[in-house]
């Protein structure tokens, strides 16, 4: 079975290749979804043999490997965490990245392989008075064409500030999770499991609605 097409592979070779850093998908797989786990498996091994030696992956049971899991924070699965060897940025994705979702993972993959958020001065400077942990879930579906604009931002900040987590959330995989956070609409974008927005917004209000929902969790210092 051959999920990614042959145009797409030249493409993403083209791209992948030309990161100047090795970038490390850590994946996790559920007994309790085990088509959609395997999957997850099959795309980012196809990934790999893509990447030109800029791709590895390792793979872990979310059941079995329950130490792993909790070093990373992952406690749903399928689960896709984007990392380079030497450093964890919190990026993270659940669900199969397919359709339009498909862009926010290469996005990540992109986005850490180079090491720059590409965040401007002002988003930095504002990130920079949190002072605890922070956790983005950014809920989507395969067919939301706004949607991986939303993931990319949300993994953007977490790659610029050690405090936050990130991770785009399949709503079709993990209906119990959009239900119990009330998504009607995507792109929605939950801050600390207390504050809420929905769409794509640029990256300035983005930035802002997330350090409303640190601020309503007492997580930032106002200068």
């Amino acid at each position: 079975m051959t999920i990614i097409q042959e145009k797409d592979r030249q493409v993403l070779a083209q791209r992948l290749s030309a990161l100047p850093n090795t970038v490390k998908l850590v994946v996790f797989t559920t007994s309790q979804q085990p088509e959609t786990s395997e999957l997850v498996s099959h795309l980012m091994q196809e990934l790999v043999s893509v990447g030109g030696g800029k791709l590895t992956l390792e793979q872990h049971a979310l059941e079995a490997e329950p130490t792993v899991a909790q070093e990373y924070g992952i406690t749903h699965a399928p689960a896709i965490v984007v990392r380079t060897e030497d450093k964890d940025y919190g990026v993270r994705y659940l669900g199969v990245p397919a359709g339009f979702e498909f862009a926010s993972l290469i996005g990540a993959i992109e986005d850490v392989g180079k090491g720059d958020h590409g965040l401007s001065p002002d988003s930095r400077l504002m990130l920079a008075n949190l002072r605890n942990p922070v956790h983005i879930r950014v809920f989507v579906t395969y067919g939301c064409p706004y949607c991986p604009a939303a993931v990319r931002m949300a993994h953007k900040l977490a790659m610029a500030s050690d405090l936050i987590t990130a991770e785009g959330v399949s709503s079709e995989e993990f209906p119990e999770l959009a239900n119990q956070y009330g998504v009607m609409a995507v792109p929605k974008t939950v801050v600390n499991d207390r504050h809420s927005f929905e769409g794509a917004l640029p990256e300035p209000a983005f930035v802002q609605q997330v350090l409303r929902g640190a601020s309503s969790s007492g997580l930032i210092i106002v200068p």
